[in-house]
């Protein structure tokens, strides 16, 4: 749970750090910057310490996704900034892809699963079986000994 709090922070931190971005090149410089490397930092420290634990892709996945569409979402509301439906439409598929990412168990989970099961049951090994083969006597009339 420390990891995906670590990920949410890390998205938070990015979106607030564009948000500086916007500020620093309108309004208040001086501000917005300052703002913009506090936060980026942040959230790069706090990224470092969710990938501990996530795998990269689907943090990497859910950290640029829950940003971009967080930093569209502050866009038209703090900056009066328009989407298109083509534009919408692109983030809703972004998302349903962060979906499918995030919540896939996909082959790794079946394989570890497979190994939690050979791990719980004994397998004795296999001894070998040495066969003696007696040698054949002949005897004088053309008989088999055995």
């Amino acid at each position: 749970m420390y990891y995906w709090c670590m990920l949410v922070l890390a998205v938070i931190a990015e979106v607030v750090s564009t948000v500086g971005m916007k500020y620093a090149s309108t309004s208040s410089p001086i501000a917005g910057y300052l703002l913009m490397a506090l936060m980026i930092s942040l959230s790069f420290y706090a990224f470092s310490r969710a990938v501990v634990h996530i795998p990269l892709a689907v943090s990497y996945a859910i950290w640029e996704g829950m940003g971009l569409f967080l930093i569209g979402v502050a866009g038209v509301v703090l900056f009066g900034e328009y989407l298109s439906v083509g534009e919408m439409f692109a983030i809703a598929l972004m998302l349903v892809g962060l979906l499918l990412v995030t919540f896939d168990k996909g082959k790794h989970a079946e394989d570890e699963h497979d190994e939690q099961l050979a791990s719980k049951v004994a397998i004795k090994p296999v001894q070998a079986v040495r066969i003696q083969v007696k040698p054949v006597r002949v005897g004088t009339l053309g008989e088999v000994a055995l």
